[in-house]
């Protein structure tokens, strides 16, 4: 299967069946990302224990682009140390930015938001949920 094939499916499937889209009663750190050229309005929520983010969820208004790295996001940051969110935020913007690097095995699916790259104007779409949740630790 081509890669913009892959990438098309996966952004359709976590658009209409977000994992973690509500919101945390009990988030113990939040922040909103906001894009005012496109409309996307989230919330991202963690509940952080320690050094490590115990659960982690979104909420508002966002393109299927913004929604689905939210979704993934979430899933992907439930369980890990708050180190590893900034440390990955930086490499998953430059996988994004340099097609010549290899894939990250330690971001799984989440490398095939990579063809976003072929859009260099989503760009800001699929770093928007990494941005708010690097903000909530911050």
């Amino acid at each position: 299967m081509a890669l913009d094939r892959l990438y098309q499916q996966t952004i359709l499937e976590h658009n209409r069946k977000p994992r973690n889209f509500g919101r945390l009663a009990e988030a113990t750190h939040a922040a909103r990302g906001q894009d005012a050229l496109c409309g996307d309005d989230i919330l991202i929520e963690l509940i952080v224990e320690g050094e490590r983010v115990r659960q982690a969820a979104f909420s508002g208004e966002a393109c299927a682009v913004t929604k689905a790295s939210a979704s993934m996001l979430t899933e992907w940051l439930t369980g890990r140390q708050v180190a590893e969110l900034i440390a990955w935020r930086d490499r998953f913007e430059a996988l994004l930015k340099n097609a010549e690097l290899e894939d990250a095995p330690e971001l799984g699916p989440i490398n095939q938001l990579r063809a976003v790259a072929q859009f260099p104007a989503r760009l800001r779409n699929v770093l928007l949920p990494w941005n708010a949740a690097g903000q909530a630790v911050t």
